[in-house]
């Protein structure tokens, strides 16, 4: 088990945080640390509107931040995993980034 960081850029909705929580909960998985801020300065996620082809608006969006202890082949799982959440935009670790169904090569978060 190694200690990892996972990123994720998600829709500031009601409940987004419930349902990413209760993803790690359902599966027995562990969250070490967590943090949640909302995103003002969009420049750093550019690639995501010109992706995905749309603007974010103030407060629209937040980056949530989670450590947690897993195995390589348990942190492929829970990448597409919270991939697959309606509010979550973009997850990312130290190697790969999952955009709204798009896995891209290398990591852009």
């Amino acid at each position: 088990m190694i200690k990892r960081k996972l990123i994720l850029i998600m829709e500031n909705k009601p409940g987004a945080l419930v349902r990413v929580v209760g993803l790690f909960h359902q599966r027995g998985y562990n969250i070490e640390s967590l943090h949640v801020d909302p995103v003002d300065d969009f420049s750093s996620y550019k690639f995501i509107e010109e992706k995905l082809e749309t603007k974010f608006k103030e407060n629209e969006i937040s980056r949530l931040t989670i450590q947690t202890l897993v195995s390589d082949s348990l942190m492929r799982q829970i990448l597409r995993q919270l991939n697959k959440l309606i509010d979550v935009i973009a997850v990312s670790n130290e190697e790969t980034t999952y955009l709204k169904g798009v896995l891209l090569d290398e990591n852009l978060l």
